[in-house]
């Protein structure tokens, strides 16, 4: 415990006396610490990395400029006048996080930026109004001497982060909690290139927020990045599951009609119409019948896809918010009687909420239902699944809502899906027994992997997951052993579960 509290003290220091996490010095100090911080936590291989200097790209880009600015000593978020024409500033900054592989469970990642007291533009305003600002996560690739207004890559909103209005003009931005974009960053690695800072709003003339960017003479100055995280997914078995029409029990109910919709999406919303503020709100259930022992279960993620099909507009918010709040329902309900008079209460602990979003067709994926899922697992009986509601249902105005696909949409891949992991003492979990006579090898594999039923029984079928839950190969072998060939398969963590007689039995699969 000494270790950690001293490695919070020289992180305390470094950051509030701007010394540089990776000169010469303090980085081979830092590399000790490190040490000691692992050698403690060595049964959770937790390992905390700092990301700065040579690990950095940045860029800024303005509506009145054509040329790349990948060398301005500043990064600026701004709205302003520049000789005498309208302009909007945002800056674009990219870290290399390849050596984190995406079954990597961040724990917490902090994001450190300075104000640059030398810049040629005024530091942070607020002459024209309030200066808070955002973090979008960028997901489209870009080359920082090649990037202007006009190429500009894509965002999302996604785990977008606030940046409150500073204090003063040259506050320093320091011990940013960031852990919900980075933790999409590392494990969606394909769809992330860094963060976009731009001002919250970006209408009213003379705000900015004036940062140094990694060009910045005082290497004290640039952005750093503090990751802490376990170098393995905290599991030996994974389940995945997205019910279709047979197997699943979702609805959506509206205080307007007063009883559940028939459709193929799943609402929550707020709109306004001529008999006053009529709202939706949506209910998911997923069997967990084959959980009795909640200790076992180290993390679930859902996933909600879009419903592009959906009779009303995507997700919008009109400037408003339609942050939507996940719950645990605690009541038990009927998907073909409820309604808005009868539907279930939910429990306040443990509730999730999620950032509005003005991106009509986002996904909102790998939600963080952890504790939730554990309590309906110790519920028993009471595993009534989950419901979507809008944070604010009281604001008028502007209509707000989400529209999600249900479980009886007729596109399989976009059905809400749940993945959890599990860690038991004997490596595996079925859903009868926590012992298997199924055997991998080799595991770690390079190529071809042998599967085989050391008993000499029929092994009926088999599903191969990625480490999100995403279905790579299935089969149905009749046989006790057979191969299944991974040369082409990228390196990382996989689930392979098989069928024998009934029992469902998962292997952690390591592919080199």
């Amino acid at each position: 415990m000494e270790n950690i509290f001293l490695l919070k003290i020289v992180l305390h220091l470094c950051i509030t006396h701007k010394i540089n996490l990776m000169n010469s010095m303090v980085r081979k100090f830092w590399i000790i610490l490190l040490v000691f911080s692992s050698s403690y936590t060595i049964g959770q291989d937790t390992v905390t990395m700092v990301f700065s200097n040579e690990l950095i790209k940045d860029a800024y880009i303005n509506i009145v400029n054509d040329e790349p600015d990948a060398t301005r000593q500043s990064l600026i978020a701004s709205v302003w006048t520049y000789y005498g024409e309208f302009g909007i500033g945002r800056s674009l900054i990219g870290f290399d996080f390849s050596a984190l592989r995406s079954d990597f469970r961040v724990l917490e990642a902090r994001l450190n930026l300075f104000h640059n007291p030398i810049s040629g533009h005024i530091g942070h305003s607020n002459l024209g109004g309030e200066n808070a600002g955002m973090i979008f996560r960028i997901t489209e690739h870009w080359v920082d001497n090649q990037v202007t207004w006009a190429n500009q890559p894509a965002t999302t909103n996604t785990n977008a982060i606030v940046i409150p209005a500073p204090q003063s003009d040259d506050d320093d931005f320091l011990d940013v909690n960031i852990t919900p974009i980075i933790r999409d960053m590392i494990r969606h690695p394909e769809t992330s290139d860094g963060f976009m800072i731009k001002l919250f709003s970006e209408d009213s003339l003379y705000r900015s927020l004036v940062f140094a960017s990694s060009d910045h003479p005082d290497a004290n100055l640039h952005p750093s990045i503090i990751i802490t995280y376990v170098t393995d997914l905290p599991a030996d078995s994974m389940y995945a599951t997205q019910p279709d029409e047979t197997t699943g029990k979702d609805a959506f109910v509206s205080s307007g009609e007063g009883f559940k919709t028939n459709e193929q999406s799943l609402i929550a919303s707020v709109n306004e119409t001529g008999q006053g503020i009529v709202l939706s709100r949506s209910f998911i259930h997923f069997d967990l019948t084959q959980y009795s022992d909640s200790s076992v279960i180290t993390l679930a993620e859902l996933s909600l896809y879009h419903d592009p099909y959906a009779a009303i507009e995507g997700h919008i918010n009109g400037g408003q918010s339609n942050s939507l709040v996940v719950s645990r329902i605690v009541d038990p309900w009927d998907e073909d009687e409820i309604n808005w008079i009868n539907q279930p209460s939910v429990s306040q602990e443990h509730v999730v909420v999620l950032p509005s979003s003005n991106i009509p067709d986002q996904d909102y994926l790998d939600i963080e239902v952890t504790h939730m899922i554990k309590e309906m697992v110790s519920a028993g009986n009471g595993a009534n699944g989950f419901m979507l509601r809008l944070e604010n249902e009281q604001q008028a105005g502007y209509d707000r809502n989400v529209v999600f696909a249900a479980s009886n949409h007729f596109l399989p891949e976009l059905r809400p899906k749940l993945v959890i992991y599990t860690k038991s003492p004997t490596g595996v979990i079925s859903s009868t027994v926590l012992t298997s006579g199924t055997n991998v090898s080799p595991n770690p594999v390079f190529g071809v992997l042998t599967v085989k039923e050391t008993e000499g029984k029929i092994i009926d079928a088999y599903h191969l997951y990625d480490v999100f839950g995403n279905l790579i190969e299935k089969g149905s072998p009749n046989v006790s052993v057979f191969d299944i060939d991974l040369i082409d398969m990228k390196s990382g963590l996989y689930f392979l579960t098989t069928s024998t007689e009934g029992i469902i039995t998962t292997k952690k699969i390591v592919k080199r």
